[in-house]
């Protein structure tokens, strides 16, 4: 899917509006990195010019503002450009969801083309086996001719029979081109048919995966060792945490070295870290900084729709809802990347920092590092026992995914 195509038309009363407000502005009072584009006048922007254009609108508030007035002065009714401009509530989500459409009309398109293309070879395959009945027909009546010759007239009528040898291999020859057209038309048929048997059957596997995931979160365990790593990971945690004060009873150490560690202070005692109460109890503490899993809360709350980028928009608009009652504190969310080089970091309309890691990265190490910048002020969230692990050396307060799912 061609995204920047899309974008450049759903936004391109917004663009419009950028390079009008340009030509309003004196040269010196154009943005340096936009002057190449005010060079150009009205002639058509390639691509890179255009993304320059998009991103001097996004980070240049004054720039924007400049560009909203040529819009409305205008007289633009264009809903997704106008709400681009001023930034709405849920702007982005209007240009996503516009772009969206776009992409899967064209879809709808390229499966109507391929439909009409199938029904053509079709139709063509038909008309050539008439044609090669025909052929045939013709060659069977040119040779009943030339034998019925022989027979009334085998000597004077050889010449005619040679004619109508001839007539017949000109008719074999046409027979068999169009034999030959028929069966590259037959190869075509079975390839679209072969295209379209292997699309459905990768529907059918997905829906067997939907399926299979749904059963795997509904089923339970009756063993004593849970089976599912995360199960297992959180039966261990458990363990742990009930076994600690026998260790520090049998531990040999002075009342000074046990310190008050950044769980101590963030988590009272007594609360589970895969439990809501932990949310609720962060809610006390000022200056945290919470870095989510993002695709292990996903998998949290919804296993069956957890790799759709509508659940991860829709995840990222509920913890606004985190946001506001953390107060001081930040709420940090990452994903892995699929692009190349990463995105760049952005802020939602609530205030939730989202972050994709680099290429050469998982979001596993980018919540790490996180946890090591912030030390004992950094909450991590997340199901993944290692993730936990390496944050928590850092003195970094760590919770399970669940614990969130449950809050929200």
């Amino acid at each position: 899917m061609n995204v920047d195509k899309h974008l450049r038309v759903v936004l391109g009363p917004a663009i419009d509006a950028a390079r009008a407000a340009m030509r309003d502005l004196e040269d010196d009072d154009v943005p340096g990195r936009l002057r190449p584009i005010a060079k150009r006048g009205d002639g058509r922007l390639p691509v890179p010019l255009v993304a320059t254009l998009l991103r001097s609108i996004d980070e240049d508030e004054w720039f924007r503002s400049k560009a909203l007035e040529a819009f409305e002065r205008k007289g633009s009714s264009d809903p997704v450009a106008g709400a681009y401009l001023r930034r709405d509530t849920g702007w982005w989500r209007l240009v996503c969801d516009a772009v969206g459409e776009r992409a899967s009309d064209e879809a709808a398109g390229r499966s109507r083309r391929l439909e009409r293309d199938l029904e053509d070879l079709r139709e063509r395959s038909l008309s050539d086996r008439a044609k090669l009945k025909t052929a045939r027909k013709e060659a069977d009546a040119a040779a009943r001719t030339a034998r019925a010759s022989i027979d009334e007239r085998l000597g004077p009528l050889r010449s005619a029979l040679s004619d109508a040898r001839l007539e017949r291999d000109r008719a074999l020859e046409q027979a068999d081109r169009l034999r030959m057209e028929a069966e590259e038309a037959r190869s075509d048929r079975f390839e679209a048919e072969r295209i379209a048997a292997s699309l459905t059957e990768q529907v059918r596997h997905a829906k067997r995966m939907v399926a299979d995931l749904r059963r795997r979160a509904e089923e339970g365990t009756s063993e004593s060792v849970p089976r599912d790593p995360i199960e297992r990971a959180r039966w261990l945690d458990r363990i742990a945490v009930n076994s600690a004060p026998y260790r520090e009873a049998l531990t040999d150490v002075s009342p000074g070295d046990v310190g008050d560690t950044p769980a101590d202070r963030l988590l009272p005692a007594g609360i589970a870290p895969d439990s809501a109460p932990a949310i609720d109890a962060l809610a006390g503490v000022d200056g945290v900084v919470v870095v989510i899993d993002g695709h292990n809360l996903l998998g949290a709350l919804d296993p069956s729709t957890m790799a759709t980028g509508r659940a991860r928009r829709n995840l990222i608009v509920a913890l606004g809802r985190l946001v506001r009652h953390l107060g001081s504190s930040s709420v940090e969310i990452v994903f892995d990347s699929g692009l190349r080089d990463g995105r760049a970091v952005s802020r939602s309309d609530d205030g939730v920092v989202v972050r994709f890691a680099p290429e050469e990265l998982i979001a596993d190490d980018v919540i790490v590092q996180l946890a090591e910048e912030h030390g004992a002020a950094a909450v991590v969230i997340s199901d993944d026992r290692e993730v936990r692990e390496r944050s928590g050396r850092y003195g970094a307060t760590v919770l399970w995914a669940a614990a969130l799912a449950d809050w929200l």
